[in-house]
């Protein structure tokens, strides 16, 4: 028997625009199945929220629904989020558009057929979000044609930087892709916004990193706002590549950026005013700005995290960071002890083995969650497929939750192992201590949770697996000796050359020595809260004005969007700027 997918979507949306008109918590709360999934991104709050059963979505309904207006609950008709067939075997899923008093909004649900009342369909899962604010939608593009062509191209761009580097709404700190989409999307916004960055040039922070680097996700999934990648770009995008994009995204989308600039200690606010006062040393010039809001888009990542080993000054060989490391050529012929099995470490031990060191040895701290790029891979093409637009894939992964996300994967664990089972036992035949992460539910959580202590492999767990990258795992290191390092069950492992890969310590760390006691009223930045949701990241911090961007390229693609709007809404009077998180 067919389903009519577009009349069931139809029923539960007009069932939903029913019970929101009433403010009807209660009758709400029952469209969903009782381990259902409420996600809201700035419609009953001016916050990003998760919530999941039918106890914490009526609390939190009951809470907000009297202050929230929504009306105009129509279903989406578009080729891409028209009633569908949903992931679930029998779900139907589907879009909309929504109306509030000040906002324009959509959503997307999947619903699936009740256990009790099999005719009857409940939402598993609902995404409500503002997409604009009404009167203050994107801007578009442009004619290209200003003041009856009396003004050339170059005259407008130089009139406008002027007016935006003497009054910045809002200074952003770091021109990494992160800093530079969400500059791009607040120019869309007409948010006045200028960038700094301590760099030389665009890209530099990638141009720093080990030459071999390729990022590890395909092009559909790190591409960048507004400008995809031409249609002959690499699959997976080199480090260099990546660096001269950023560069040149700049000019594209008309962004105004300070290099070799960085904020002077301490910027203060002023709660009168609500705005910053920011002492900037642009390449030796000293200059002061006033702006409302200032976006930190550093990453989360500050500097280089390297263990103290006693003896580190008996050591007669080389000691350095993965941060420095600038390629194994250098290296030939070199006896080499890689301290770290995350990403970093493997691909620079991979690195090394090609460029021919004499040996390389993966020194093992603790268990490693490691998965092959090819099932990384397939996982995200389900969504950032090459055949669907960015902006409708960023979409339907905001439509399932993160800790929803973590639940399929835990429960798919035996089959993503058995995906990877020759690497996986291999790596654990030659000495590895791996598994797919503390819950079984594999990389693509811990890189939004941690950041760290994940290996996707690219070729270097074959070279382990063979016995070329020789590895050492549950020993600790007691010190360093004359030619290399004593571990804890007295046996030397000797080197001519010791690379940590050893990880970073929190951007906080660095940015409290620039903003002070800003960032510790701010709180955390980066992982995720106990909802599911990035602490601190596109979203109200405890700081007034101050903002963080950090993520991966999707997380600053999407939630730029929501950033934008909470700045309007501030400068509107729609949004308290105190609010906490």
């Amino acid at each position: 028997m067919e389903v009519d997918l577009n009349g069931i979507a139809s029923a539960w949306l007009s069932q939903l625009s029913h019970s929101l008109d009433q403010k009807n918590a209660a009758s709400c709360a029952s469209l969903f199945h009782p381990n259902g999934w409420l996600r809201d991104l700035l419609v009953f709050t001016w916050n990003l929220r998760t919530l999941n059963g039918h106890g914490q979505i009526l609390d939190y309904l009951s809470s907000n629904m009297e202050s929230t207006t929504i009306s105009e609950l129509k279903i989406t008709q578009d080729a891409y989020f028209k009633p569908s067939p949903g992931d679930i075997p029998g779900s139907v899923s589907s879009g909309f558009t929504f109306s509030t008093p000040i906002a324009n909004g959509k959503g997307l649900f999947t619903l699936t057929r009740s256990n009790s009342e099999p005719e009857v369909w409940k939402a598993f899962t609902l995404l409500v979000s503002l997409d604009s604010l009404k009167g203050h939608e994107p801007i578009g593009a442009e004619q290209g044609v200003y003041h009856g062509n009396s003004l050339c191209w170059s005259e407008v761009r130089e009139q406008r930087a002027r007016i935006i580097e003497a009054n910045p709404h809002v200074l952003i700190v770091g021109a990494g892709q992160n800093g530079l989409q969400v500059a791009a999307r607040f120019k869309q916004m007409g948010i006045p916004t200028l960038v700094i960055d301590k760099n030389g040039r665009i890209g530099d922070q990638w141009r720093k990193r080990y030459p071999s680097l390729t990022l590890h996700t395909t092009k559909q999934h790190h591409t960048m706002l507004f400008q995809p990648y031409p249609e002959t770009w690499p699959r997976y995008t080199p480090r260099d590549k990546v660096a001269d994009w950023l560069e040149q995204y700049a000019v594209s989308q008309d962004l105004v950026v300070w290099m070799k600039s960085q904020p002077i200690p301490v910027p203060s606010y002023d709660k009168d005013k609500k705005e910053w006062a920011v002492t900037i040393d642009r390449d030796g010039q000293i200059l002061t700005i006033n702006p409302k809001h200032i976006v930190l888009a550093t990453g989360t990542l500050g500097g280089p995290y390297t263990p103290v080993i006693e003896g580190h000054d008996l050591f007669q060989g080389q000691i350095l960071h993965s941060d420095s490391y600038a390629g194994g050529p250098q290296f030939s012929g070199k006896r080499v002890v890689v301290i770290g099995t995350g990403n970093s470490g493997a691909d620079i031990a991979l690195d090394l083995h090609v460029r021919g060191a004499h040996s390389v040895t993966l020194l093992q701290r603790s268990a490693t969650c490691v998965q092959s790029s090819k099932t990384i891979v397939e996982m995200l093409d389900h969504v950032w497929s090459p055949d669907v637009p960015t902006e409708v894939a960023d979409y339907r992964s905001a439509g399932t939750p993160f800790n929803l996300i973590k639940q399929i994967l835990r429960e798919r664990k035996d089959y993503i192992w058995e995906k990877d089972k020759d690497l996986l036992e291999g790596l654990i035949k030659a000495g590895m201590d791996v598994n797919l992460g503390p819950d079984g539910s594999g990389i693509l959580p811990l890189v939004a949770e941690r950041g760290g202590g994940y290996w996707m492999d690219v070729g270097c767990g074959e070279c382990v697996i063979s016995g070329k990258i020789k590895v050492k795992s549950g020993v600790g290191i007691q010190k360093f000796t004359q030619g290399g390092l004593l571990l804890d069950d007295d046996t030397v492992l000797e080197a001519d050359i010791i690379i940590f890969a050893t990880g970073f310590i929190n951007i906080q760390s660095v940015m409290r020595g620039i903003f002070g006691d800003a960032i510790d009223q701010a709180g955390l930045a980066g992982g995720m809260d106990e909802e599911g949701e990035m602490n601190g990241a596109y979203r109200p911090t405890g700081h007034p004005g101050l903002w963080y961007a950090p993520g991966d390229f999707q997380a600053s693609r999407f939630g730029s969007r929501l950033l934008a709007i909470q700045l309007q809404a501030i400068q509107l009077g729609y949004m308290k700027q105190d609010i906490q998180a």
